[in-house]
């Protein structure tokens, strides 16, 4: 019988006559599924993962066994079929399987330029070829759930992470073509959870981006709560909105993301009077303490995307890319002084000015025009400087430079 998108459903309940399994088992995030599921009542589960057990999870794992839990740890690549049907055979003998969690997934972050179809493929394989694997092989079983974790960088974007959206966007639509046969299906576009997944190295960046992340004991109770909502896809996440949308310039965001944060649309009479803190500050600050302002507030966004300690700031002349900046925070620190400045910058500005001194001298002089015209520079020496920032860089910041230009080029000709 099909079921219904719209009819509510209760929870399915984890029963101990049935075999559970979970791709990505052996990770932290799925020993926690694991270890929620046994709390549920699960009594027989089936972890698959592409290597060994660490010490952590062997630890993990005996707890369960201690619970009254019999886990089956399989190795197996869920990317190929063969692996996929020799893991649910042996679900099957350890119990009838009645449900699927398929977790598993890699992280290759990297601007488009960087990409390659290896590069591309390798995040693609175990979400997507996985998960079709397992919808093709379950479907003459009884599930009770078959459910995706997918993400919400699918939902909203993430700076270098085409390849991860992409791959998940597939599992939200796998979700609902399930949905459409009559077949279980849930789709969970994540947010960040904290201490387990791929995602918690990255918990500062997002936190400065207004979005936190889960605890596990709160994640699963979420995960539990949208196993009964009913819904082919579902968005689990925190973010606090107006922070969220700081990082668009105004009248950028997209029209739902605004109305969420209760940002004014652009050309609104409300939009139209807002300006930007920095811009106020400065216009009330005298003229010899605007470099100075300009200053502080690059160093401020600069450490809050390395997510270093910000009683401890920056050195003016302090090259970025010496101190942990990558490329997808240039992107990000370029997005946040563009939406303070009010005006456009280019997407390799932190490659062209590679200091925090660089970054605010060319904000006041070039882009807020603030340069003093009877100290302005001599013909020539505006090419000069450009010259000799271009020569201390390294050749890696040569590099990206250059392929961040094309990237801009290409955008521009689109």
């Amino acid at each position: 019988m099909r079921a219904s998108r719209d009819e509510p459903r209760t929870v399915p309940p984890l029963r101990p006559d049935a075999s559970y399994l979970l791709t990505g088992g052996l990770g932290g995030l799925g020993l926690s599924l694991a270890r929620w599921m046994v709390e549920q009542g699960a009594r027989n589960l089936v972890l698959i993962g592409r290597g060994r057990p660490r010490p952590e999870a062997q630890e993990t794992l005996r707890a369960l066994e201690a619970a009254g839990a019999r886990i089956l740890v399989l190795q197996a690549d869920v990317s190929k079929r063969e692996d996929v049907r020799r893991t649910l055979e042996e679900a099957g003998r350890l119990a009838p399987l009645r449900g699927v969690v398929h977790a598993a997934g890699v992280l290759d972050d990297g601007v488009l330029l960087q990409q390659d179809w290896e590069r591309f493929t390798r995040v693609l394989a175990p979400k997507v070829d996985g998960a079709w694997h397992l919808h093709e092989l379950t479907q003459g079983g009884e599930l009770d759930f078959f459910v995706l974790f997918s993400s919400a960088a699918t939902l909203l974007g993430s700076p270098g992470q085409g390849s991860y959206a992409a791959a998940n966007a597939f599992l939200d639509a796998l979700a609902h073509h399930r949905r459409a046969l009559g077949l279980p299906a849930l789709s969970i576009n994540w947010g960040p959870w904290a201490e387990v997944g791929m995602a918690a190295q990255l918990a500062s960046r997002f936190q400065a981006q207004g979005i936190e992340a889960f605890s596990p004991d709160v994640a699963l109770g979420a995960f539990g709560r949208a196993l009964g909502h009913g819904q082919p896809q579902v968005t689990l996440m925190r973010v606090h909105w107006p922070r969220y949308l700081e990082q668009f310039p105004r009248g950028a965001a997209p029209t739902l993301l605004a109305e969420l944060g209760g940002r004014p649309e652009a050309g609104s009479e409300a939009g139209e009077r807002s300006s930007p803190e920095l811009r106020r500050r400065l216009e009330t600050a005298e003229p010899r303490q605007r470099l100075s302002l300009l200053m502080e507030h690059v160093q401020g966004e600069a450490v809050r995307v390395l997510g270093l300690d910000a009683s401890s700031p920056l050195e003016p002349r302090q090259r970025l890319f010496e101190v942990g900046m990558d490329s997808l925070m240039a992107l990000e620190l370029r997005n946040r002084l563009q939406n303070t400045v009010g005006a456009s910058l280019p997407s390799t500005l932190v490659f062209d000015y590679p200091t925090a001194e660089a970054l605010a001298s060319y904000l006041h002089d070039e882009v807020l025009g603030l340069r003093q015209q009877p100290g302005g520079s001599a013909p020539g020496e505006a090419e000069d400087s450009a010259l000799q920032r271009i020569m201390e860089l390294s050749q890696d910041e040569l590099a990206a430079s250059l392929e961040a230009k094309l990237s801009a080029l290409m955008e521009e000709g689109s």
